[in-house]
């Protein structure tokens, strides 16, 4: 996928997960979902975001075991 066409999809989908001011955590899997979808969608267009999700989850998880994401769930079915 082009740029072109990966920027506006990954900004409608990082709506559904907010920066939230103070929040590390959330911010940074914030910032990881935003790079892992967009290599996702580098290599594959038809990747579904809540592969995208999980794989950000798990980062995430690795430095924070407990972390649980503030999300709205019409993300996973994009």
């Amino acid at each position: 996928m082009k740029r072109e066409e990966m920027n506006p999809k990954v900004a409608d989908e990082l709506k559904c997960i907010p920066r939230i001011k103070g929040d590390l955590e959330q911010n940074l899997f914030r910032s990881f979902y935003n790079m892992i979808r967009r290599h996702d969608l580098a290599t594959n267009p038809a990747m579904p975001a809540r592969e995208s999700f999980k794989k950000a989850l798990e980062h995430a998880r690795k430095t924070s075991p407990n972390f649980s994401p503030i999300y709205n769930s019409e993300l996973l079915r994009m």
